[in-house]
């Protein structure tokens, strides 16, 4: 699924379209093109432990999603467990194409599954078509949804906070690096040994990417998703909306900081802005072939950076902080699940939401080399299995501490839209911006 948006605002999309010639061309044998979504979390490869609680009972249930291939085997293979496990007869529907289109018909046309997978471009036209199941009152559901972390639970609720939806996972926003290429621009320390020692900041980034742009060779990439821009601002203090979802960014002090420190990497080409590179150039692809040395990405590249062991050493890094040494509240990409408002056993779906959200659902679809990250506490072991990448523990620290879609961008699909392709022109004039004037049309957009 490709919407106009995400054309532009590729960090929307967690799996995102890679060409299989990207990986070919490095040696990599069956490099597989990844399905884009709607800011999903779902995982990939073998087979884990039982995802559900058992105790047969009987009962059917018909769930859909979108899938990648490795993410379709995961889902078959939890389908056949639940299936053993529960009693109940599970089928599983691959929904490919462009996934909000056909879920709203299937929705109208009475033939959607029970319980589907909803991203952030459909959430909010799902709820205002009144085709969701409120599940707010369910005791099961309540249970994984108080779970979940706080910055993750509000996307999928509605203005007067009935949830609809569920995170199936999630995937936070963290400073991915070559270290091959840092050694070789003479970074002595990278971003994983400069945040244990304190000293993970703007100026010790600005370093790093002044010396790589001495190689030859990119730094890091800026993207137009408000993923991109709003983490910058949040990471170094700055505030984007307040309280009552007004953005504000075009009035704090330390986001115009932040935003003026952008422009100046960008200007002087420490940052290459994405939209700006020749066509057929990803961001994922630079970073694969060892053109580009960081990419603030999710875990959901890490089966691809497999493949490519021996032929680049990564690790990853939360995002630099004002401080150096913490952990700061960045943008974290997610999907939840939810129940057909026409489901014939309401019972039966609830049960299996629950499931599959919960814990072990999660622990089941994630482990053994899974694309995203619990978005409940207490499986950290799933992001450090195989030591990989080092330092891994990140991704449930920067999950838990991060925020999902902003709210003023899940109630208005027409800002939500229109935000990267702004953003984009905005940034392709960036000699006739100031980091104010920037600031301000977005904020009109926003706010309008």
């Amino acid at each position: 699924m490709r919407e106009p948006a995400e054309a532009f605002d590729r960090t929307l999309s967690r799996r995102r379209f890679l060409s299989t010639s990207a990986l070919a061309g490095l040696g990599v044998a069956g490099g597989s093109t990844l399905l884009a979504a709607c800011g999903g979390g779902s995982s990939g490869g073998p087979a884990g432990n039982s995802g559900n609680n058992g105790g047969g009972g009987g009962g059917s249930i018909t769930w859909g999603s979108w899938a990648n291939p490795g993410e379709a085997e995961r889902f078959r293979a939890y389908s056949k467990d639940y299936q053993a496990k529960s009693g109940m007869k599970v089928t599983w529907q691959n929904v490919v194409g462009d996934y909000p289109s056909k879920m709203l018909t299937q929705l109208a046309g009475g033939s959607a599954p029970d319980a589907f997978y909803v991203g952030d471009t459909l959430i909010s036209k799902a709820i205002e078509s009144n085709v969701l199941a409120d599940l707010t009152a369910d005791p099961g559901i309540k249970a994984v949804h108080e779970m979940t972390y706080p910055g993750l639970r509000k996307w999928a609720e509605s203005s007067d906070g009935k949830v609809y939806g569920i995170d199936v996972d999630c995937n936070p926003k963290v400073f991915w690096f070559n270290k091959n290429l840092l050694k070789e621009a003479g970074v002595t320390e990278d971003p994983a040994v400069l945040q244990e020692a304190g000293n993970w900041n703007q100026a010790a980034l600005t370093d790093l990417l002044t010396k790589v742009k001495t190689t030859g060779k990119r730094g890091m990439a800026f993207e137009s998703g408000w993923g991109d821009l709003f983490s910058w601002i949040t990471t170094f203090g700055g505030t984007v909306f307040d309280e009552s979802g007004k953005a504000v960014f075009d009035k704090d002090a330390k986001a115009q900081a932040a935003i003026a420190w952008l422009f100046e990497q960008l200007n002087n080409e420490n940052i290459t802005y994405a939209g700006s590179l020749p066509k057929g150039q990803g961001v994922d692809a630079l970073f694969y072939s060892g053109q580009l040395a960081t990419i603030q990405y999710g875990r959901w590249i890490l089966p691809n950076l497999k493949k490519l062991k021996g032929k680049i050493d990564y690790d990853i890094a939360p995002m630099p902080s004002e401080a150096g040494n913490e952990v700061s509240s960045v943008a974290v990409f997610t999907a939840c699940m939810s129940v057909n408002g026409k489901a014939k056993d309401q019972a039966t779906a609830l049960k299996f939401v629950a499931d599959y959200c919960g814990t072990e659902g999660q622990k089941y679809r994630l482990s053994g080399g899974g694309n995203a990250v619990p978005s409940i506490p207490g499986l950290n072991d799933i992001v450090t299995e195989g030591n990989d990448p080092p330092h891994g523990a990140y991704f449930a620290e920067v999950a838990a501490k991060g925020y999902a879609v902003p709210l003023p961008l899940i109630r208005s699909a027409k800002k939500s839209a229109d935000f990267p392709l702004k953003n984009d022109v905005l940034l392709k004039d960036i000699k006739n911006q100031t980091p104010k004037s920037y600031s301000e049309a977005l904020v009109t957009l926003l706010n309008g």
